[in-house]
């Protein structure tokens, strides 16, 4: 990791000489002659973490650490250097980002800066000619040559891997242990609630195995109402219990007794179930001290429920804390499906990369693969998380590197294996991308973590190399589908327009990241700020999810990033968390009373002079401290505290600053010279109001949560200087906004997400030019269509997403949206329609896929004709009493021949009633694949069903990470 912390340092003295050439009068010799120094030296010790990690000579790691050490100096040095003349710049008044490069040449209190420049590196450079000395003296350079595993190579891959980024993840082998759980599931002369837990070492793929059985078809149909909870270690019981009643209990059926929370839900809960087939899956669970308490809650029906244990104990320790649960062992993989899931997972699933891999091979393949597939599985023992993690590696190799990979490998200790396998692949990235994985060190275990928030983090940190033609988010996104295709991190979700969403990393590699974030002074995880060492800490993770106040008096003075994930954080739909409730409840003498509460001050802040990240969510806020505006490095700014309602203008001097995260709060307003930092890339809100003007914004890229509010709509307007804007969500739209819509839409060209929530919503916007990239279009209100002809086309080619809410929309509506290109998922929500008749045609959504009709009261008949939808997979209905679904075809056909012939399956919510739904003519093929199922009842729930997986639904509670 040393040479990651060189490549860091190196890139932004690169970055300095180009940019700040008048600024670096007198010292950017010195500069030069230090970014030598260190390629030298950088180059000599790409071997260096393997070899320490090994121990094969006793004096690596010193030197390693040393080396490291005075990377983080030269970056100390460069932070204190551009904070004072950014500082001084600032506090006469002056936007720093205008004429602080004339200012800098000219002032001198920044000839004394420089000066002092100029020391510092004099003394860095003696200290480095002591370490290449010493490098000599003790003979530390005796290094093997590197293998085409090792980081040297990282940069010269022979594959590119990022084409198999979306390879799916299916789970191969472990045929009688899938038709065990499955039997255990389906039980028919069970009637009684029990619960079974799936045991096995970790990386033998239970969760993997669990899923596919969970969200298996037979299953979804066989239970009632199913919740998966991934569960994060050090986590209550009765939070466990919390999550369970969020994703399974509609909110109109909460209790509301003023008892204690736990009791309440263990009411909901029990009144819910009590005549309910139930499945719950808990994954990840290692604590069983309260197991009863959680048991307790879940009804003793008799109607065949079910609730599994996905746990890394063995199975005497699952069976020694609760007797009573029987448990199935996952083993690993014998050597026939170990080479089946290697050879997949190298070559892909369609064999797409075999002629890249194999090269002039080709007409040998089988004698070459058959020696690496025996190799791999000495190495692997059938271990599925080792054989995947080596497939991901090999994969970026050609055959002829195999061998030396393999041997390299090969040892009798197979815990040490495993190890080696995971240390391998990441000696094999490049610099960036270690950083980038490091990253992960820092998030929750077992949870599930939002792509775009990461990559912003990245970009903030300073990991993502700036290329030609390409957007820091594009370069990021880069970043993650090459850690997945090299299996460091799993992918979970695509987003609509075919990227990454969601990702998660297995607890092993997670432990490893971990380990060697700590080895490496990268970032420290802790569950308090009461560390050992602060004055060194770098980056820094607080996780607790018991407490929502954590006592930070502390000073970092070398800290450049704080990220906070707190109890309060984890609720749903603007209300404090079950714990947070249950302690306030337990603590103030009259509940209600916030006056008793205790908030974070936050006063470590201008202590951490060099912090460039500061995330804290779940943290009670009320107030932020002025000095934050001379935090000159801060480029990423998130607050989510539902206590917070005012930030102070000093944000304005965050010159540097490209996000800022404010969801979640009550914060209003921000003062207008915010809108000039040019510098911006992502304002996440809830409800902010625009100003009515701002900056030349030419890298704003999201604007989510804005709020119009002014009386003449001129907050409309500053969108214009945001011409590269690609996500934007607005309310509070009216007739005084759509005039200046109209003018604004035509700048803005790069839009791929639009969300609009307002009153008459004029449809001319959308027939009267082209927003050629929009992919995912939000109406939310009463669209007009006073104003539009019946000869206007849509002109929205690459829509693929359409949502619409409170709409009123007639049938001709329905026809002319039916015309889109690219559709494929269409969401009828909430009154979006007015006639008691929809009919799809023959002429329209010859393209969708998922559609989802929720809340439409006043539909009475919905008729689909043979051809209307015919590539339809899935079909939602929920909050539809009584429909009748009448389908166009021959009288009493049975089949779905020519009528949504792919239709796999239609989802029932909240109708469980019989005759909720009626289907004339009678049709089987069609109603085999009615699945009812028991969900929330409010709307954005269901909303979300065709762009979200089930894990991404089952999942949403159990972490904060999902949010943009």
């Amino acid at each position: 990791m040393a040479s990651a912390s060189i490549t860091f340092v190196l890139n932004r003295l690169g970055e300095l000489a180009v940019k700040e050439a008048a600024l670096l009068s007198g010292v950017g010799d010195d500069i030069r002659l230090l970014r030598d120094k260190l390629e030298w030296l950088q180059t000599f010790i790409q071997d260096a973490d393997q070899e320490r990690r090994e121990g094969a000579n006793q004096y690596v790691g010193l030197w390693v650490r040393q080396t490291r050490d005075v990377a983080h100096e030269v970056e100390d040095v460069l932070d204190e250097f551009l904070r004072r003349l950014d500082h001084d710049t600032l506090r006469q008044g002056v936007p720093a980002w205008r004429r602080w490069l004339r200012l800098a040449a000219s002032c001198t209190t920044q000839v004394s800066v420089r000066h002092d420049l100029r020391e510092r590196m004099d003394g860095i450079k003696n200290r480095l000619k002591e370490i290449s000395d010493n490098v000599d003296k003790y003979k530390i350079r005796t290094f093997r040559p590197s293998a085409p595993g090792a980081s040297s190579s990282a940069h010269n891959s022979t594959i590119n891997t990022v084409p198999a980024w979306d390879e799916g993840s299916e789970v191969v082998g472990f045929k009688d242990e899938r038709a065990e759980l499955q039997r255990y599931l389906l039980a028919g002369d069970d009637t009684s609630r029990s619960v079974m837990s799936l045991v096995g070492e970790s990386g033998t793929g239970k969760s993997t195995l669990a899923w596919e059985v969970y969200d298996s078809p037979i299953i979804r149909k066989h239970f009632d109402v199913r919740a998966w909870i991934n569960v994060p270690p050090q986590i209550r019981d009765d939070d466990i219990l919390y999550f369970i009643y969020k994703r399974l209990c509609p909110e109109s059926e909460a209790c509301e007794q003023k008892n204690s929370i736990t009791e309440k839900v263990h009411k909901a809960l029990s009144l819910y179930l009590k005549n309910k087939r139930y499945l719950v899956m808990l994954d990840g669970l290692v604590n069983f001290s309260n197991w009863h308490s959680i048991l307790h809650s879940l009804p003793q029906n008799e109607k065949g429920s079910r609730v599994m244990v996905i746990t890394r104990l063995e199975d005497k320790e699952a069976a020694y804390a609760n007797p009573k649960v029987s448990t199935l062992k996952i083993g690993k993989l014998d050597k026939k499906d170990s080479s089946s899931l290697f050879r997949r997972r190298v070559f892909g699933a369609n064999n797409q990369f075999k002629e890249k891999i194999l090269g002039s091979k080709i007409s040998e393949p089988n004698v070459n693969m058959e020696k690496a597939c025996e190799n791999m599985f000495k190495i692997t023992h059938g271990l599925p998380l080792a054989i995947v993690v080596l497939a991901g590696l090999l994969r970026t190799k050609s055959i002829s590197e195999w061998e030396e990979v393999l041997k390299k490998l090969e040892s009798d200790n197979e815990p040490k294996q495993v190890k080696r396998i995971l240390a391998l692949s990441f000696d094999d990235l490049p610099s960036r991308l270690k950083s980038c994985f490091l990253y992960f060190a820092g998030v929750p275990e077992n949870l599930i973590y939002n792509a775009r928030r990461l990559v912003r983090l990245w970009a903030a940190e300073g990991f993502l190399k700036p290329k030609k033609g390409k957007t820091m988010e594009d370069i990021g996104q880069n970043y993650l589908k090459e850690l997945i295709s090299r299996e460091m991190i799993r992918l979970v979700k695509r987003d609509m327009n075919g990227g990454v969403w969601l990702v998660a990393i297995h607890d092993r590699l997670h432990a490893f990241a971990q380990a060697e974030a700590h080895e490496a002074s990268f970032l420290e995880a802790h569950d308090n700020a009461d560390l050992l060492a602060p004055g060194a800490v770098r980056r820094l993770h607080l996780q607790n999810y018991t407490e929502t106040y954590i006592p930070m008096g502390t000073a970092f003075p070398k800290m450049r990033s704080i990220l906070g994930d707190f109890a309060e954080e984890r609720s749903q739909n603007g209300k404090r968390s079950l714990s947070s409730k249950v302690r306030a409840h337990g603590q103030l003498k009259k509940q209600g009373n916030n006056s008793d509460l205790r908030y974070h001050a936050l006063r470590f802040l201008p202590a951490s002079k060099f912090l460039r990240v500061i995330d804290l969510r779940g943290l009670r806020i009320k107030k932020v401290p002025g000095a934050i505006g001379d935090m000159i490095h801060v480029r990423y700014l998130g607050l989510r505290s539902r206590s917070l309602t005012k930030l102070p203008s000093s944000i304005a001097r965050l010159i540097n600053l490209q996000t800022l995260d404010i969801k979640r709060t009550e914060v209003k307003k921000v003062t207008r010279a915010f809108w000039e930092i040019p510098t911006l890339r992502h304002v996440v809100a809830n409800m902010l109001g625009l100003p009515k003007s701002a900056g030349v914004l030419n890298n704003m890229q999201t604007l989510t949560g804005l709020l119009c509010s002014d009386r003449l709509g001129n907050d409309i307007k500053p969108l214009q200087n945001m011409v590269y804007l690609r996500n934007l969500q607005i309310s509070g739209l009216d007739n005084r906004h759509w005039e200046a819509l109209r003018e604004v839409f035509k700048k803005l060209e790069s839009l791929m997400y639009l969300q609009l929530a307002g009153k008459d919503i004029p449809l001319e916007l959308f027939t009267k030019f082209t927003l050629r990239r929009l992919q995912i279009l939000e109406l939310l209100g009463k669209i007009d269509k006073s104003s539009v002809n019946e000869e206007d086309q849509y002109t929205l080619p690459n829509v693929t997403r359409l949502v619409l809410k409170l709409s009123l929309a007639d049938q001709k509506f329905i026809d002319k949206i039916g015309e889109l290109p690219s559709l494929m998922e269409l969401v009828l929500s909430e009154d979006s329609y007015c006639e008691e008749n929809l009919l799809f045609s023959d002429k329209g959504f010859n393209n969708v896929t998922s559609l989802v009709m929720a809340n439409l009261t006043m539909v009475k008949k919905w008729t689909i004709r043979p051809m209307s939808i015919p590539k339809v997979q899935k079909i939602v209905l929920s909050g539809c009493p009584n429909m009748e679904i009448k389908l166009e075809g021959k009288e009493g056909e049975e089949s779905l021949e020519g009528l949504m012939a792919d239709l796999k399956e239609v989802v029932v919510c909240n109708m469980l009633q019989e005759g909720s739904i009626i289907v004339k003519p009678a049709n089987s093929a069609f109603e085999e694949k009615i699945n009812h199922v028991a969900i929330k009842t409010k709307s954005e729930d269901i909303t979300g069903a065709t762009q979200r997986d089930g894990r991404w639904r089952a999942g949403m509670i159990a972490g904060n990470m999902y949010q943009n």
